[in-house]
């Protein structure tokens, strides 16, 4: 798994802003990550990533999806319609010491469960560590997509996808 890495699209810059900020002030710290789609990253749940084995993370933002401007590893995923009520509320402890913008509905921080179609929940929890901007962003077309080994589009005009993409060198 370490040469397969995990592309996520357009996500919220202020969401992956906020992490970078605290882990710049606290090194090492995990946080998270919820996307909304309501099926799970087969990749991560089938083979849980750890922090002794991550999966390297690339992001763009939608500001501009054209473009990968993160970076980090996922060291962890947990399928958020599972975990008993302490563990919840574990991660939202979490949340709301180091991601206090990563807000609700109910302006605070929580586990969400909405993907924005009938009758699904959005399942994922990734683990994120050492997010970090990337200096000089690069084309999202550089990265190559493990299924058919095209290079990603540059074309995205929605948020929230992902894909598996080989890791870059």
């Amino acid at each position: 798994m370490p040469e397969v890495a995990l592309f996520m699209n357009g996500i919220t810059r202020v969401v992956l802003d906020e992490i970078v900020d605290a882990q710049v002030q606290h090194p090492g710290q995990i946080l998270f990550l919820q996307p909304y789609a309501g099926r799970s990253i087969a990749m991560l749940r089938d083979d849980i990533p750890s922090p002794d084995s991550p999966v390297t993370f690339y992001a763009s933002t939608g500001d501009d999806m054209t473009k990968v401007t993160y970076t980090g590893e996922v060291v962890g995923w947990e399928d958020k319609t599972s975990m008993n009520a302490a563990r919840r509320e574990e991660v939202i402890a979490v949340m709301r010491q180091y991601q206090p913008k990563y807000q609700g509905p109910l302006n605070d921080p929580e586990l969400y469960n909405y993907s924005g179609a009938d009758g699904k929940v959005s399942p994922n929890l990734l683990h994120i560590r050492n997010l970090a901007r990337i200096e000089t962003p690069f084309s999202v077309s550089r990265l190559i997509k493990v299924r058919d080994g095209m290079p990603l589009a540059t074309n995205r005009t929605r948020g929230g996808g992902w894909s598996y993409v080989h890791k870059l060198v």
